[in-house]
C-alpha cells in the first residue's frame, strides 16, 4: 500500500493513493532509489514499481533462496542478498539489468553494511568486508 500521510484517525477508504497485487516482503524493507521502488519476496521475487503510481515496470526471479535481508542501494547499484549467501547486484531502472552475482555459500539473515567505500556481509559464522 501506499498512503497519503495527511489522514487522522481510520484513513482506510480516504487516504490510499495505489495497492498491489504483487508479491510483497514479509521480513526484508523496501527500498526507494529516485521515484522507483524496489522489493523481492520471501522467495525472490523482486520487482520494480513507479513510487508515486504503482505502475509496475518489471518483475524477475534472483537467486533461488530464501530471502530476510533488505536491500541496499550504494555507489550506484542495488544489492539483494539471499539466506544462503548469493548477493545479486542490479542497475536501478525501469528496465532490469542484472551486473552480477557472487556466491559466499554461506548461510545468513542479515542486511549489508556499508561505510568508507567498503561492504560488509554478515553471515552466521563470519563478517566480510569487500573493497574500500
Amino acid at each position: 500500500f501506499a498512503i497519503r500521510p495527511d489522514g487522522k484517525g481510520d484513513v482506510t477508504n480516504t487516504h490510499i493513493v495505489w495497492q498491489t497485487s504483487k508479491q510483497v516482503p514479509k521480513e526484508s524493507s523496501v527500498l526507494v532509489v529516485d521515484d522507483l521502488l524496489y522489493f523481492n519476496d520471501d522467495k525472490g521475487v523482486t520487482s520494480c514499481v513507479n513510487a508515486e503510481t504503482g505502475e509496475l515496470y518489471w518483475q524477475e526471479r534472483l537467486a533461488a533462496g530464501g530471502y530476510s535481508a533488505s536491500p541496499l542501494y550504494a555507489d550506484g547499484k542495488i544489492y539483494f542478498q539471499n539466506e544462503l549467501g548469493v548477493t545479486t547486484i542490479i542497475k536501478p531502472g525501469k528496465t532490469f539489468q542484472k551486473i552480477g552475482e557472487n556466491d559466499l555459500a554461506e548461510h545468513g539473515l542479515s542486511s549489508f553494511g556499508v561505510t568508507d567505500g567498503a561492504l560488509f556481509i554478515r553471515t552466521d559464522s563470519k563478517l566480510y568486508r569487500i573493497g574500500g
